[in-house]
């Protein structure tokens, strides 16, 4: 990054440098080193230490910040503070190129091997000519003591680790074939366990294999159907990658850690990715992000090298060293007027007004310019446009020297320097996509739509002229469509004279363009569920779909590597329930009946006679780069989980043997059993498992979930005259005012229903709670609450205090209406009606008119019998009437209402009033819990076979539905079994939450916290 004139200012104390040598190492590099934030303030370093975080000001936001990492790798320092080492020098190799192709036979070559020198072996050097040779002694002799001496060698190394290729658990969003040809990079977003992030995987394409597998990456790789998320650096050993929505993060694709080199965080919390585009160097970003519009250029020209820059670049008011210009050449601006003025069917969407992105950004091969799709070419150093020609697709040549654009469906062939057309136009019938040969100077392949009278076609340029056309069924998509995803339709070969597309007939064909005017096809290959088709190297082909990723020789169509990702075996896993959750990255479906388990370097679990199965997937990645095939020694394969505690004397072997007990249960299961089970449990144990579910939650953390949940049980609880019940849930809850609201709830309820002296023993607990909370103030809520308790035991004078009180202190701010429906509630289940009636009436003392949605009241308005209030609420202006109302309507027997209130909802259609005419009938309202019927029982088993079905990352979502289905019809053992499987996380969001929705739904029929 260029430091040479910013002023920037040291925030806090550095860990692993001194102030004073940081300052002097910044003014050795040009930068001016200031003690306080001001306008021309340029950068700001922040400690990870002491002060703390960085005051957040209207400077400070218009002022990029770095942490430490980022300043350490500006000034050449290590983690330690340290300079940065020189690279150490390269050994010689330990055995030369051609002594390895002289060793004549397996004997020779065995020799050979035993006699080298180990010691200076160089995976990145010496590994790929070592396994070309292994591989052509195989084909001619099979695997020979030569190879099983290799390979306990490399094995030897400690750099070799067992991979298997199935590491996503999500769909492919993004991918990206290294500028070599060598590497794949695939990603994919995040499951419905969030937490779990998103998965990067590195390809060897040559041996169509995964060598690297990156778990956890924070908030998911990508967003689904956006291009260009993931980015190489020309050298292949930096990937740029959108990950957590917005950021941009870099990774070393040899790297085992989740978390980046270097993040950019600068979009201001923008809820899909930007474009963004990586230096061929990998230290630098164009990113898309959103700038002061001014008709001049919007974006930024970022460092990416270390550590993490955040920055709020729409703050900024003026000019900043990383935002583009400003200002734009005189033609270029007025070029942009005349096509505003137009109204030109190609750019309507534009807003030259505002200012211009470059769209589709991409770098030049030598790194000095930007360019886009719309044939923007900025000058990196400047940042200022050095030319524009309005396009609607445009595309840098891979030498930097020419640029192909189509305006007006007219291909140009212009000089990047200064955008000067050197060919064309030429006219061409509907141009979707353009694709430049990487080997053949100057090849260009157009790929047109075709009309009523053309079919679909490629057209081929040499130089600056057409050189030839054919009519292919290629798809037609187009190179401008936003929202596609990485698909590519057309790859050329390295040397250009071949060239792969997919066609419109799930196919893939392969033609040579040797002569392009006499293009021939030569093969065609099975392309269904592909996407995008890239030409790598060692004439490997690589097909990438949603769920696919296959590798195949081009000039024989043997295929290298064929792998389905998201099967799901209907056998058991080797392992199951938590321990699975410990082994999530080792377990894999090895085929469609059979699941498989690696445990460290050398081991597996697969069924017997299943080695060849395991060397068609698995693989032993050498440095994280390089695949070794496991068919030439040392993979040992273990029948179960068992046999693996009993022979592991590893940490794997130890994990499993603690956990012997489950393994021996799992393993002596013959059959799943009949599903749902039998329903035994009763709403008693219903309830016993959502309090159970807080057990690992962090009080300080989730005290806001867990008070209210339980609370509403309590009441719930006392409501059906459980009185121990309620009381002993009362203490469940975290915050000391909170539990003396639940204490008064609970009181209320039970002296409301005669049962005096339970009453009087809880409310004799909330006192002493509110004695405990002294100094706390009593809020709305809590003072209402109380005011409650004491009405419903006898003391009305101490009730009215507390209840004027509790008006005093309603406030409509940030929840409008929460403190007035707590203070109403508390009114209504103590009697005082009269108050709460002054209360609604008061009109001046309510939140402004706004979109209100409170159906948990409205539908406890409705249930208790006091439709009239309902009905006040209902006309209160803003005030929704949400579906779960005309629901509880329905089932309250009011078909008059429901067609009042929900005239204007179009879910209240001839099932839900038939319903209501039903009910009322009736006369009464159901009975909840209710009782499973054979139709329910039937509609679970269906959901469960489906969610058996379903990849193990997605079953979160169909596992809760079927929890709350299960619960609404009254089966509470498929509930507990249910809830089982839902994850144990210590987040309220997950297994708690499930819990607590089931105990609504069981006993109120309504998946919402119950007044």
């Amino acid at each position: 990054m260029r430091l040479r004139g910013r002023t920037v200012v040291l925030y806090g104390t550095f860990r692993s440098v001194r102030r004073r040598e940081a300052v002097r190492l910044l003014e050795a590099l040009g930068a001016r080193v200031a003690k306080t934030v001001t306008e021309r303030t340029d950068l700001i370093f922040c400690a990870d230490g002491s002060p703390g975080p960085l005051p957040r000001t209207e400077k400070t936001h218009r002022t990029p910040y770095y942490d430490e990492e980022a300043l350490l790798g500006m000034v050449g320092l290590d983690r330690r503070g340290n300079a940065d080492a020189p690279a150490a020098e390269e050994p010689p190799p330990f055995l030369s190129a051609r002594a390895l192709a002289e060793a004549a036979g397996p004997d020779a070559l065995r020799g050979l091997l035993d006699g080298a020198d180990w010691s200076a072996f160089t995976p990145d050097r010496d590994l790929p000519p070592l396994r070309d040779r292994l591989l052509e002694l195989e084909r001619a002799e099979g695997v020979t003591e030569a190879h099983r001496l290799a390979d306990r060698r490399v094995r030897a190394s400690g750099e070799a680790r067992l991979v298997h290729p199935y590491g996503h658990d999500a769909e492919i969003v993004g991918h990206a074939l290294s500028p070599d040809g060598r590497y794949l990079a695939t990603g994919s977003w995040v499951t419905q366990e969030y937490a779990e992030g998103g998965v990067l995987q590195i390809w060897e394409v040559a041996a169509g294999r995964c060598v690297n597998t990156v778990r956890r990456i924070d908030g998911g790789i990508g967003w689904p159907e956006y291009k260009g998320t993931i980015q190489w650096s020309a050298d292949s050993t930096r990937l740029a990658i959108t990950h957590s929505t917005n950021r941009v993060g870099v990774w070393e694709p040899t790297a085992g850690s989740s978390a980046p080199i270097a993040t950019v965080d600068v979009s201001g919390g923008d809820s899909r990715p930007s474009d963004f585009a990586l230096s061929p160097d990998g230290r630098e970003i164009y990113l898309h992000c959103g700038t002061n519009g001014d008709g001049g250029l919007q974006g930024c020209l970022l460092p990416l090298d270390r550590g993490t820059l955040r920055w709020l670049p729409h703050r900024v008011t003026g000019d900043h060293p990383y935002l583009l210009s400003r200002s734009l050449p005189d033609a270029v601006r007025e070029e942009f007027e005349r096509i505003e003025s137009s109204g030109h069917e190609d750019f309507r969407d534009e807003d030259f007004g505002n200012g211009q992105w470059i769209e589709a950004p991409v770098w030049s091969p030598d790194g000095t310019r930007v360019f886009g799709a719309n044939a923007l070419c900025v000058d990196a150093a400047t940042r200022e446009v050095i030319w524009y020609a309005p396009a609607t697709i445009a595309r840098f040549s891979p030498d930097g020297a020419r640029v192909a654009t189509v305006t007006d469906g007219r291909l140009y062939l212009r000089d990047t320097a200064d955008g000067r057309i050197r060919g064309g136009p030429f006219a061409l019938d509907g141009p979707c996509s353009l694709h430049w040969a990487p080997g053949a100077a100057g090849r260009l392949a157009v790929l047109t739509h075709g009309s009523d009278t053309a079919a679909p076609a490629v057209h081929l340029f040499d130089g600056d002229s057409r050189a030839g056309s054919a009519a292919i069924p290629h798809p037609g998509w187009p190179d401008d469509e936003r929202w596609s995803g990485d698909r590519n339709a057309w790859a050329w070969a390295p040397d250009g004279d071949r060239a792969a597309f997919l066609t419109t007939g799930d196919t893939v064909e392969i033609w040579s363009f040797a002569d392009p005017a006499d293009g021939r096809r030569l093969r065609s290959l099975p392309a269904a569920g592909i996407g995008a088709v890239h030409w790598g190297a060692d004439d490997i082909l690589v097909l990438v779909g949603a769920t696919d990723v296959r590798f195949v020789r081009a000039d024989t169509a043997e295929y290298r590597g064929d792998f389905t990702f998201l099967r799901v075996p209907e056998g058991p896993r080797p392992v199951e329930d938590l321990l699975a959750d410990d082994f999530r990255g080792d377990l894999f479906a090895l085929d469609g009946s059979t699941w498989a388990m690696t445990l460290g370097p050398d081991d597996v679990i697969a069924p017997d006679g299943g080695e060849a199965a395991l060397d068609s997937v698995l693989t032993r990645a050498v440095g994280r780069r390089h695949s070794w095939p496991v068919r030439w020694g040392g993979l040992r394969v273990l029948p179960d989980a068992l046999t693996a505690a009993d022979l592991l004397d590893t940490e794997t072997g130890a994990l499993l043997r603690a956990s012997r007990d489950e393994l021996e249960k799992q393993a002596a299961a013959v059959e799943p059993s009949p599903w749902p089970p039998p329903n035994t449990a009763g709403i008693d144990d219903l309830y016993e498992a959502a309090r159970r579910s807080l057990a690992g939650l962090d009080a300080d953390r989730w005290g806001f979930a867990i008070g209210p949940q339980v609370r509403a049980a309590a009441r719930l609880r006392a409501r059906h005259g459980a009185a121990g019940a309620a009381t002993a849930l009362i203490e469940e809850i975290p915050d000391v005012t909170d539990r003396a609201a639940a204490a008064c709830d609970v009181a209320v309820i039970l002296a409301r229903a005669g049962l005096t002296e339970p009453a009087r023993t809880v409310f004799g607990r909330a006192e002493d709670l509110v004695a405990e909370a002294e100094g706390k103030d009593m809020d709305a809520d809590m003072a209402s609450s109380f005011g409650a308790a004491c009405h419903a035991l006898g003391e009305p004078e101490r009730a009215d205090e507390l209840f004027r009180r509790a008006r005093g202190a309603i406030t409509v701010d940030p929840a409008p209406w929460k403190d007035h429906l707590a203070v109403l509630h508390a009114l209504l289940e103590c009697g005082r009606d009269d108050l709460a009636r002054e209360l609604l009436a008061d009109r001046a003392g309510h939140p402004p008119p706004g979109r209100t949605s409170e159906p948990e009241w409205l539908v406890h308005l409705v249930r208790g019998g006091r439709i009239d209030l309902a009905r006040e609420f209902q006309s209160l202006p803003g005030w929704e009437v949400p579906y779960e109302v005309l629901t509880a309507l329905a089932e309250a027997g009011r078909p008059d209402l429901l067609q009042e209130w929900g005239g204007h909802n179009w879910s209240v259609g001839e099932e839900l009033i038939e319903r209501a005419e039903r009910s009322a009938a009736v006369g009464t309202p159901p009975v909840r819990p209710l009782t499973p019927g054979d139709g329910d029982i039937e509609e679970l088993a269906e959901g469960y076979a489906e969610i058996r079905r379903t990849p193990h990352a997605h079953r979160h979502h169909p596992t809760e539905l079927l929890l709350q289905r299960a619960a609404e019809c009254g089966h509470f053992s498929a509930v507990l079994d249910l809830l089982r499987l839902l994850p144990d996380s210590g987040e309220f969001n997950d297994r708690p939450r499930a819990a607590f929705n089931g105990l609504w739904l069981a006993l109120t029929g309504f998946n919402h916290t119950p007044w």
